[in-house]
């Protein structure tokens, strides 16, 4: 129970010290580096292939589950594909939820008008949905999820969740207190699954 709370206290001051400091100088940071490259964002667009890769990761999960528990297997692999095929969705749906509810100014949506950065509160629509990262909250635990029931690969998983960190940030679609906020969320949902179905 203490290690939660210091690890709540800490991302709640990793992200408040990144909204009050980091957030809008980084995103300047990178839109002008973009520039200098001749890129912006009609040219650094990513497709959102997040609902899709929820949904066939998921689906291929639980087949996998079914069959296990059909040939009456149960080992790590059997409880790795029922925990993320149960925390992908959920991940996805929370994500959903929480942009509605902060409306947080998007980062390419700041940078194309700058004006201010705020949250609208249960206002999170077209422009107002950036907080947290959906990707991070729904990638971060699929990635613990790996690291924690295929150990011998865990530098790899490392790599990919730092990829995808700066890749948020590289391409405008994220302010760095998104991202914070998402992995610990998504870390939580995780937790969270795993204890329940223990």
């Amino acid at each position: 129970m203490k290690r939660m709370v210091i690890s709540a206290l800490l991302a709640l001051v990793l992200v408040v010290v990144s909204l009050n400091l980091l957030d809008l100088p980084l995103a300047s940071w990178v839109a002008g580096y973009l520039r200098v490259y001749g890129l912006n964002q009609e040219n650094v667009q990513v497709p959102d292939l997040l609902l899709l890769s929820v949904a066939i990761i998921s689906g291929l999960c639980w087949a996998a589950y079914f069959l296990f528990v059909r040939r009456h297997i149960h080992d790590r692999h059997s409880e790795f594909v029922l925990v993320t095929g149960t925390v992908l969705p959920l991940s996805f749906a929370l994500k959903t939820f929480l942009k509605w509810v902060f409306g947080r100014t998007e980062t390419r949506a700041w940078l194309s008008e700058r004006g201010a950065v705020g949250f609208h509160w249960f206002a999170g629509t077209e422009g107002l949905s950036g907080f947290p990262s959906g990707h991070m909250l729904v990638y971060t635990p699929l990635l613990l999820s790996l690291w924690h029931f295929y150990p011998r690969y865990r530098r790899y998983y490392e790599l990919a969740w730092a990829g995808l960190c700066v890749a948020l940030i590289a391409t405008q679609y994220h302010f760095l207190s998104d991202i914070i906020a998402g992995a610990y969320i998504g870390a939580l949902v995780l937790l969270g699954t795993r204890r329940a179905y223990r």
